[in-house]
């Protein structure tokens, strides 16, 4: 193990911990890639000894920043060129009663670096081998609830199964989050919904009230029952959507055709605030149904301006837990718009689609409105009633707006507008200035649909306009 695992950062901590005294062991994540094969970056570390002493030095002489917290353990982060480290104080009287106070079984093995030895008091190989996360301990979620959700992202992370007892656990202590950290919580939400392939664990938080625990108001969603378009209720519905998000993703080059790679540029780019604004949008797209709900004379159920709640209950949520401005604008863009697309396939599935509308669209919304479409297939598809053949029909929507952005409309963004602002407030002085975007806009809509070639057309063109 020792060829595999020694590195210049690691062989220079165990000789500085050697020459004084302490005794130094490598846990947690980086023996469980090991065993799974997986390469690392980030080093956890039990030190047995000057803490303080050793850290700082270390991280001076391979001149790495680091800092100190000191929360339930004393710990020190070193950030190197490429790698993380993480230092801490032992959680008990040797480096066994350590490994016991962990989390998971798959997390508590530790290896000795002195003696090339692997401790493992609680069985985490013959769990990392049979695919399985558990606790160690009936009270892991008591001593710090966060882990009840990092049970479900290891999980995912590695396609493990969940024990059924840790499971069981999960779901009573889930109550516990409404009191944990806010930030601690999004991180790990954060790191949960920028995976792919979560739908399944997904299922599993909320079966174990995870999902309602941390978002109260989605508890509503459950049995409220929608119109004759849909077979499930708001909460299945809004968690299929989900799953056909992570199966639209899994099947972009299908999907997208030639305009494949083209959209990967963006979606690669922007993966991390694009997933996770799409996977909380999918949760919250629906969440204001329930406040919105009535039934009409003719017996038919409604929800009039439901996006807007369902925004406004996100926003709400994205007050409590910091996600960040753009991921929270992006996923209330999602919210609010999710509806709209479905226009546009309406009119183009009886070719009324006019090149103008899709210009319009891509105008205001660029590439998002490409991650939009694949909102609005993915909402379309979960309803429960859409046969294979006119799902194929929805993707052909899809496939040619994405055509018609890359192929059509984007090359001419970036051309030179005829006209700007200065020289509409040089020709109208009396204009208000929230009027010269929308201005700006229509003109370069009519540049790109070839209405107008030449500034003096583009002139006549905004004189007809006003």
């Amino acid at each position: 193990m020792k060829a595999r695992i020694l590195d210049v950062y690691i062989n220079n901590l165990f000789l500085m911990a050697k020459r004084h005294n302490a005794k130094l062991y490598l846990v947690g994540g980086a023996i469980r890639d090991y065993y799974l094969d997986k390469d690392t970056q980030d080093y956890d570390f039990v030190l047995f000894g000057n803490l303080d002493k050793i850290a700082v030095d270390f991280a001076k002489g391979l001149n790495c920043k680091y800092i100190k917290y000191d929360k339930k353990l004393k710990t020190y982060r070193i950030f190197c060129r490429i790698k993380t480290i993480d230092i801490t104080e032992p959680r008990g009287n040797n480096i066994e009663e350590d490994l016991k106070n962990r989390d998971f079984t798959i997390n508590s093995i530790a290896y000795d670096i002195e003696n090339d030895t692997i401790i493992d008091p609680l069985g985490g190989r013959d769990d990392i081998l049979k695919k399985i996360v558990r606790i160690n301990h009936d009270n892991c979620f008591l001593n710090d609830s966060i882990r009840i959700i990092r049970v479900f992202r290891l999980a995912a992370l590695n396609r493990f199964d969940i024990e059924p007892n840790t499971l069981r656990i999960a779901q009573r202590d889930s109550h516990l989050l409404k009191n944990a950290s806010k930030e601690r919580i999004t991180d790990e939400l954060k790191k949960f919904l920028s995976l792919q392939n979560t739908f399944t664990y997904l299922l599993l938080m909320d079966k174990a009230s995870v999902i309602d625990s941390i978002f109260e108001d989605l508890s509503l969603t459950n049995g409220c029952i929608q119109s004759e378009h849909h077979l499930f209720d708001v909460k299945t519905h809004s968690l299929s959507v989900y799953n056909f998000l992570e199966w639209s993703f899994n099947r972009l080059d299908r999907i997208l055709g030639r305009c494949y790679k083209k959209y990967l540029v963006h979606f690669s780019s922007k993966k991390g605030n694009v997933l996770i604004s799409l996977k909380l949008a999918a949760l919250f797209h629906d969440a204001g149904k329930p406040f919105s709900k009535i039934i009409t004379k003719d017996g038919k159920v409604k929800f009039p301006e439901h996006e807007a709640k369902s925004s406004e209950l996100f926003g709400m949520y994205a007050k409590k837990y910091p996600f960040g401005k753009h991921i929270t604008k992006l996923t209330k863009f999602f919210i609010e718009k999710h509806i709209e697309p479905s226009y546009i396939f309406t009119l183009w599935d009886k070719d009324k689609l006019r090149f103008e509308e899709i210009v319009d669209f891509f105008l205001g919304y660029e590439e998002y409105g490409i991650d939009l479409l694949f909102f609005a297939l993915a909402d379309t598809l979960a309803k429960g009633k859409i046969s294979a053949v006119k799902r194929e029909v929805y993707v052909d929507f899809l496939r040619f707006m994405a055509s018609s952005y890359y192929n059509k409309i984007k090359p001419k963004l970036s051309e030179k507008p005829l006209i700007n602002g200065k020289d509409i407030l040089d020709m109208f002085p009396s204009i208000h200035p929230k009027q010269i975007k929308f201005l700006l806009n229509e003109t370069k809509k009519a540049q790109i649909t070839k209405k107008i070639k030449t500034k003096q057309e583009a002139i006549d063109f905004l004189k007809e306009l006003i």
